[in-house]
């Protein structure tokens, strides 16, 4: 006796084969997924430490500076801080290096790299996407590591190899990085040249001090702020090394 089974006609036997290699194709798919999210990872991975990298050749210094003589420069370090940086660049005028701001607010990087090469300055970042930018040349901007102004000030120090003697500390203006006038003024004089917008405390009226004027916006200081301010400086510069008779801070 024959055993009775079903029957299936050719369309539905075509069906079943198109559904079947449907099936295997897709288990095909889901092995070729995975395998290419593992390379994908592998490739992520890749791509994290070779960004890493640029970073790290990006925050290196490569110079020589624009105020290098070999270049036609005259020798004297001047920077550019940007927004990032502010806190930097009073902390250097207190040592009396040229450091300027953007001359316009919320400046382009094309605009920061603009300045920095008309004035032959060097900008100092923290951002790194100014300096992937091609229109960086290797020797006009510069990425600071460091967090705090302090740490700031001593590592442009140390990279660009400044020389900061005891005479340049409050030379320049830290509101303006414009320079003092060299003749002090007395008592009377600072008081007669003093804006609307400042004014001179009454307890140092009757003090015998000398007031220094800065040249650009007309800011007067007196000379027990200068006096903190060097002995600031003297204290977080740690210690003072004498080279050929002249004190310089490191």
């Amino acid at each position: 006796m024959r055993r009775r089974g079903i029957s299936f006609c050719q369309p539905v036997l075509n069906i079943a084969q198109i559904l079947g290699e449907r099936i295997l194709l897709s288990e095909c798919e889901t092995k070729a997924k995975s395998g290419s999210r593992k390379g994908r990872s592998r490739r992520s991975r890749t791509t994290e430490k070779c960004k890493a990298e640029q970073i790290e050749s990006y925050s290196e210094w490569q110079g020589p500076p624009p105020w290098d003589p070999l270049l036609g420069g005259d020798g004297v370090p001047r920077f550019l801080c940007d927004v990032m940086v502010e806190g930097l660049a009073k902390q250097l005028r207190c040592v009396g290096i040229d450091a300027a701001t953007p001359s316009v607010k919320k400046a382009e990087p094309r605009q920061l790299i603009e300045q920095a090469q008309e004035e032959r300055r060097i900008l100092l970042t923290r951002d790194i996407k100014i300096l992937r930018r091609h229109i960086n040349p290797n020797n006009q901007a510069y990425r600071v590591k460091n967090l705090a102004k302090q740490e700031q000030l001593h590592e442009v120090i140390k990279i660009f190899n400044l020389k900061i003697c005891e005479y340049q500390l409050m030379s320049r203006c830290i509101k303006c990085n414009g320079r003092f006038i060299e003749k002090s003024l007395t008592t009377n004089e600072a008081v007669a040249a003093a804006t609307s917008e400042q004014v001179i405390p009454e307890f140092l009226l009757d003090r015998d001090l000398e007031f220094w004027q800065c040249s650009h916006c007309r800011q007067i200081y007196w000379e027990e702020f200068k006096a903190q301010v060097e002995m600031l400086q003297e204290e977080e510069s740690r210690r003072i090394v004498c080279i050929q008779g002249t004190n310089f801070l490191l």
